[in-house]
């Protein structure tokens, strides 16, 4: 055993992915003899794994490894993640050390001066490790302990409360579900995300290699799974394929299991509505991620983007019909450059056709097109209209638990 005692932490607020790589460093020191400890105090290493998807998070990071650094000058800190992709200017502005990129093992083991044959296919995690839960916001910290009361009062009845059963359990990141990381990066080109400048053009696992994974965790006795990827809707796009073909093989193995889909772009839902929506009836499908983004066609333009969210709605409709357990999640963007209240107003009523939602300030990215666009709404105004959009989603919800009870 190594002397390091290795503390690591994540300034995510609730990014499945970043959580599921987090599971995999700690499992890399594992195999390499190295401790990992559960609090910063009784170590000697810390690690940060950063998230830098809008400006907030990415303050919040840089305010993370400050303040790591003054609270233990004597231990050595690592950083990690997004942010040393997406704006390593900044970063050096409050780090001189060692770092690596996101998901990167042999930059991660470089860091910590590993010297051992461990690849990524021998460490990867399928499971969310319940510590980095903490660090989540206190929303998703309520929800992951409403959700084990929720159960028992459901078991004392005899009766699953839909669709908030669904909600709760999939909505949020959950330690029970078995993931599988199915790509990386995307093939978007979205005015306002630095995803790709952090994770690069879509990576997928070929079909073979998921279709073994998958059914590894369910020969190990897990049948609830969840598929991972940046944006899943462009999966296969590097080998000709898509992710309708890989859908359907899943679907053919002849097992019960519950399965969570996260981050399918609208442009290739719509794009393989024909053949994925038979898929997506299938009951053993629980929850799929569409970030609709905006309900104004115009914005969704600027954004680099291409669907019309009416017919995204429309076509969400159908689907919800086709299977009325399916929990379809969403993400909006309040406060896009030149959006008009007229079309914020669209994105507001957008929300009553979803299960959960999730509304992000607009924050003007370092090396995106839209920080150079002209008519930047204010803040103060992005701040009212949040206020108005969370009201709309908090009235969704609420209808959503009731409706689960009526």
């Amino acid at each position: 055993m190594r002397t390091e005692k290795v503390y690591i932490v994540t300034t995510t607020e609730g990014c499945a992915t970043n959580l599921m790589e987090n599971a995999t460093y700690r499992k890399t020191l594992e195999l390499s003899d190295i401790q990992s400890v559960q609090t910063a105090e009784e170590s000697n290493v810390i690690v940060i794994n950063t998230c830098a998807y809008t400006t907030d998070q990415e303050d919040k990071s840089l305010s993370v490894i400050q303040a790591y650094q003054k609270k233990f000058p004597d231990k050595k800190v690592i950083v990690g993640g997004c942010l040393t992709k997406i704006n390593s200017k900044k970063l050096e502005e409050v780090y001189e050390g060692d770092t690596f990129h996101p998901g990167n093992i042999d930059q991660f083991k470089k860091s910590l001066n590993i010297e051992n044959d461990i690849t990524i296919q021998d460490v990867e995690s399928h499971f969310f490790d319940k510590s980095d839960f903490m660090d989540l916001t206190w929303m998703h910290r309520a929800a992951i302990a409403i959700r084990p009361l929720f159960y028992k009062v459901e078991n004392l009845i005899g009766k699953k409360f839909q669709p908030l059963h669904n909600v709760l359990k999939t909505s949020i990141v959950n330690e029970e579900y078995y993931g599988i990381t199915v790509s990386q990066g995307c093939a978007g080109h979205c005015t306002f995300c630095s995803i790709k400048m952090a994770k690069g053009h879509v990576k997928s696992k070929p079909i073979v290699q998921v279709m073994h994974e998958f059914q590894k965790g369910l020969d190990l006795g897990n049948d609830k799974l969840w598929l991972l990827g940046d944006d899943i809707g462009c999966y296969g796009l590097d080998f000709n394929s898509d992710f309708s073909t890989l859908l359907k093989e899943l679907l053919n193995i002849p097992r019960h299991f519950e399965l969570v889909i996260n981050y399918f772009e609208p442009y290739f839902f719509l794009k393989q509505y024909d053949a994925i929506v038979p898929l997506l009836s299938d009951k053993r499908v629980l929850h799929i991620n569409f970030p609709i983004q905006a309900g104004s066609a115009r914005i969704v333009t600027e954004m680099g983007r291409e669907y019309d969210p009416k017919e995204v709605l429309k076509r969400i409709t159908e689907l919800k019909k086709a299977n009325p357990e399916l929990v379809v999640k969403t993400n909006i963007i309040v406060g896009f450059p030149s959006e008009t209240f007229a079309e914020f107003w669209q994105s507001v009523k957008s929300v009553f056709y979803f299960d959960a939602i999730l509304a992000l300030k607009f924050t003007a990215r370092t090396g995106t097109r839209a920080i150079k666009m002209s008519d930047q709404i204010s803040e103060l105004n992005k701040k009212f209209r949040m206020a108005i959009i969370n009201a709309a989603i908090l009235i969704r919800h609420s209808y959503i638990a009731m409706k689960s009870f009526i």
